[in-house]
């Protein structure tokens, strides 16, 4: 499914929706086929008190997935920016040392830097960390604390200068980790299955213009498709069309 990530989403919810109203045509030709007016006429208004409990038992369902998701995404996209701050903050230090480790620190800073947004940006699509670019941390920590402190005019900003060190690698794990897909496959189960009931219940109800039905069918079935193809995407914060951009790393390198 993650194919469908690539590709806008408009075309994306097009094709989806073509194969799941073309699904719910046909189920519903062949209940109409099966069972007779009378017979789907006894059951609407037993059928109409489950129906309206069921959808709203599904879209409470739906809104907490809503939430989480994008919650989650809009926690990755601000995590992102966090990193890329604190890569500013030591760009910003470096002023303060020595023009000879000055020029050692940005020249780390900055293969950092490009390590994430030219290699680990794209492994991160198949839920991976790049070596190169946790090797170019520990060469900028290295350059850090392969600085002789005594020589130093202002040692506070070295010791802030570690401090944001230490909170740019810990921003980097929770950007590998929201790179991971999150919400576990018994809720996928669930939803899936909630959906499609959802859309069955409607072939239970008859209207003599079959069209009509149809029609009303059809945009439940198409709104449904949207809603779990939208959770879809922003639970792949790094993936696809959609993907959160190293706009803010961009930022960082055109410092340097």
């Amino acid at each position: 499914m993650k194919f469908l990530l690539n590709w806008h989403p408009a075309v994306s919810v097009i094709f989806l929706s073509i194969i799941t109203v073309t699904v719910s045509y046909l189920c519903l030709r062949i209940i109409r086929k099966k069972f007779t007016e009378e017979f789907l006429r006894d059951n609407h208004e037993v059928g109409g008190y489950i129906f309206n409990a069921y959808g709203l038992i599904y879209a409470v369902l739906v809104a907490f997935v809503v939430y989480v998701t994008w919650t989650e995404y809009d926690d990755a996209r601000k995590n992102v920016h966090s990193e890329a701050n604190e890569l500013i903050s030591l760009t910003l230090y470096t002023h303060a040392f020595p023009e000879e480790i000055k020029n050692a620190l940005i020249q780390a800073i900055a293969s950092y830097s490009r390590n994430v947004v030219y290699d680990e940006w794209q492994m991160m699509e198949k839920e991976t960390m790049s070596e190169k670019t946790q090797q170019s941390y520990f060469n900028l920590w290295s350059a850090y604390t392969s600085i002789d402190i005594d020589k130093l005019k202002n040692p506070e900003i070295y010791r802030q200068s570690l401090k944001h060190l230490n909170i740019l690698e810990e921003k980097r794990r929770e950007r590998l980790y929201d790179a991971t897909e999150s919400m576990p496959s018994i809720i996928w189960g669930i939803l899936f299955f909630c959906g499609i009931l959802l859309i069955c219940y409607t072939f239970v109800f008859f209207t003599r213009q079959f069209s009509v039905q149809i029609l009303m069918t059809a945009g439940l079935t198409v709104t449904n498709t949207f809603i779990l193809y939208m959770i879809y995407i922003m639970d792949h914060p790094f993936t696809g069309y959609s993907k959160i951009k190293p706009d803010a790393f961009h930022y960082v390198m055109s410092l340097f």
